[in-house]
């Protein structure tokens, strides 16, 4: 077993980063092949040894923290092609410390340095050093006008464009100690000998190495002890991936460069206009915080809602939701509010929108990162761009702030900036309400899982129950946004002051748990179990752990114990779409290769297919994602829809 660490000039190995040292370590040696970097190009000068890629390539177990941007680094570095993580074969061999760690305990922080300070009890002296180091370094280049290409927000480099204003730059500048070391005099920066230059990166690699290894080490011993036979198999629920992310990763989605430029002016104008509402309505001559809750409360006297854990009062978009209800229509109060909750969701959407041109390559495509043990119930995650995001959720506000929805009706869609590549179609695949029969099956409610065999929808069925609605008659939406809010209220461990709160209705609570007996008792059971033993287990026994959090009331740290069930249903979910990918892929790759996955949003896969491919490929594919889920006894219907343009365009594949 070998541990491979890499360091490079940037995050984005397909946006102009390259890898310039790569460490080896196996548990007695440390190696390394460290090459210089131009400082105007940025680029390496030389490739790596021979010797260090012949030893990765004939590892027999290769660890890495973080394993497919190391891989990516080693694609870039020469040391494998492009092609060889595309074979399920090549990542039985690697082994990523992420994935050791998640299944240990999936409320850890994964950073390398926290599970080191955490299992390892090691300080982590060397990461400071070469920060500190490195920020010498940078100061030092702009002192002396240099004309070297460092990392910054308005660089030229083609690498630069990925990075927000919130990156820590310095950590895109490993390489410049050696730089500053080989082309600046030392009576020039006698602050930084040639001995701190010459070795601070490589006792860095050297600790990263060492720690990843160790920390493998660890992690082997204490998933066996806790989980024996059963390691493996809980193991590749998450490994199972890793070659079907790398194609996705590194094929990438076609970006409608045109409808995201569109929608970006689409939001300037009303973000433009929408300020100025607020700044009429107001009197301010800004809007902040501070002086929103100056304004809400002080001025105008608007009731408190709940203060933040600093003691301010609060003014997030909740509260802001809230005190828009129970204004008086029409008043100043109300249209300010419900102009500047508008605002806050063009502004966030304007961000999203830029982020995608941002991150685009050349050739007009966006690679984002998909992380297969990115949340601490086993859901993806995903970054650069967070695709999660990019739900098709209605307007939130269509049924509790008409003002707003007005507003957000305009409102481009997220959606219409993704598409299929010339030349070809999606199929869009999303299982029917998955969460909420995933809660029926867990907790046994017989009447809702029978619902659903029926055809039933979940909310017009509770809030049948709810209301004593005849069959003939249909709930309004009201009666169903009362339904929505309790269904979810019992996923997301929802008080059951929340709940009639939010559905304006005292004693609903109890109409709720006479009607659904084993739902609330599976909600009792799970709160009382997690106080026990402090974690839950999703179906296929991967083990979630619950976080501390503490009780206002008793002044003592609990187990979240309220999010037991949310664990319980979005940990089956992650449990089934992984699944869902794995049978959906092997079977592209041996039937249909000209097809892949190209997205994945929640409980949503999307394909991408030539243009008038076979329609048996569209029931096959449909009929694999529902055997996932009823692997693990769960009837869950697939819903396909077609998209020949954009996202946010499609229509449903008949049979």
């Amino acid at each position: 077993m070998i541990c491979v660490d890499t360091e490079t000039t940037g995050l984005y190995l397909q946006h102009g980063c390259t890898a310039f040292s790569i460490g080896v370590y196996d548990g007695n040696t440390f190696t390394h092949s460290t090459v210089p970097v131009s400082p105007r190009s940025r680029a390496r000068t030389c490739s790596h040894t021979q010797e260090i890629k012949d030893r990765i390539r004939s590892a027999e177990t290769i660890v890495m923290h973080n394993a497919r941007f190391d891989i990516k680094a080693l694609c870039e570095a020469g040391v494998f092609s492009w092609d060889d993580p595309v074979d399920p074969a090549f990542w039985r061999r690697v082994i990523d410390t992420i994935h050791l760690a998640h299944l240990h305990n999936s409320t850890d922080r994964l950073s390398l340095d926290n599970l080191t300070a955490l299992y390892l009890e090691k300080e982590y002296p060397q990461e400071d050093e070469l920060v500190t180091t490195v920020n010498l370094c940078r100061a030092l280049v702009r002192k002396l006008e240099l004309d070297w290409d460092i990392a910054r927000e308005d660089g030229e480099h083609c690498s630069f464009r990925m990075c927000g204003s919130n990156t820590e730059w310095n950590r895109m500048d490993y390489w410049l100690p050696a730089a500053v070391l080989e082309s600046i005099p030392v009576s020039l920066r006698p602050n930084l000998p040639n001995a701190r230059l010459s070795r601070v990166l490589l006792e860095y690699l050297q600790a990263d190495v060492t720690n990843t290894f160790e920390l493998a080490q660890f992690f082997f011993h204490q998933i066996l002890v806790k989980h024996g036979d059963k390691s493996e198999e809980l193991l590749n629920i998450n490994r199972q991936l890793d070659h079907v992310l790398w194609k996705m990763e590194y094929k990438g989605v076609w970006l409608r460069s045109q409808e995201t430029r569109a929608a970006i002016e689409s939001c300037y104008h009303y973000i433009n206009h929408l300020k100025q509402e607020c700044l009429s309505l107001s009197g301010l001559d800004r809007l902040t915080d501070t002086t929103i809750r100056i304004l809400l409360f002080e001025n105008w006297s608007l009731p408190v809602v709940s203060q933040t854990k600093k003691g301010n009062y609060s003014v997030n978009a909740e509260t802001l939701l809230r005190l828009h209800r129970d204004a008086e229509p029409d008043s100043t109060a109300y249209r300010f509010l419900g102009s500047y909750l508008s605002l806050k969701k063009y502004e966030k959407k304007l961000q999203f929108l830029q982020s995608y041109l941002n991150n685009r390559t050349g050739k007009g495509h966006l690679h984002p990162s998909f992380h297969a043990s990115g949340t601490n119930t086993t859901r993806f995650s995903s970054s650069n761009p967070n695709i999660q995001q990019v739900t098709k959720a209605g307007n939130p506000y269509e049924d509790d702030a008409p003002y707003v929805a007005n507003y957000l009706r305009k409102s481009p869609s997220l959606r219409s900036c993704f598409g299929p590549a010339p030349g070809h179609w999606w199929l869009d695949c999303d299982y029917s309400q998955l969460q909420l029969r995933i809660f029926a099956y867990v907790a046994n409610e017989q009447g809702m899982i029978d619902a659903f065999n029926k055809g039933w929808d979940a909310h017009d069925y509770v809030a049948r129950c709810i209301f004593s609605l005849r069959d003939t008659e249909t709930p309004t939406k009201a009666q169903r946004r009362i339904a929505k809010n309790v269904n979810f209220g019992f996923i997301f461990g929802a008080s059951p002051k929340k709940i009639e709160q939010t559905a304006g209705i005292r004693g609903l609570w109890s109409t709720v748990t006479s009607l659904f007996p084993n739902a609330h008792a599976f909600i009792e059971e799970t709160k009382a179990y997690i106080q026990r033993h402090g974690l839950v287990y999703t179906v296929g026994g991967y083990p979630l752990a619950l976080k501390d959090y503490l009780n206002k009331h008793t002044g003592e740290y609990e187990k979240a114990a309220h999010a037991g069930v949310n664990y319980i249903v979005q940990g089956a979910e992650g449990v089934i779409v992984k699944r869902a990918m794995r049978l959906c892929d092997d079977y592209l790759t041996s039937e249909y290769p000209e097809g892949r996955i190209v997205l994945q949003c929640h409980d949503e896969l999307v394909f991408e297919f030539p243009a008038y491919f076979p329609k048996k490929h569209v029931w096959n594919i449909v009929n694999l994602m529902e055997q996932a889920a009823s692997e693990y006894g769960i009837h869950a219907p697939v819903d396909p829809e077609l998209c020949t343009q954009s996202w946010n365009k499609s229509v449903k594949v008949q049979r």
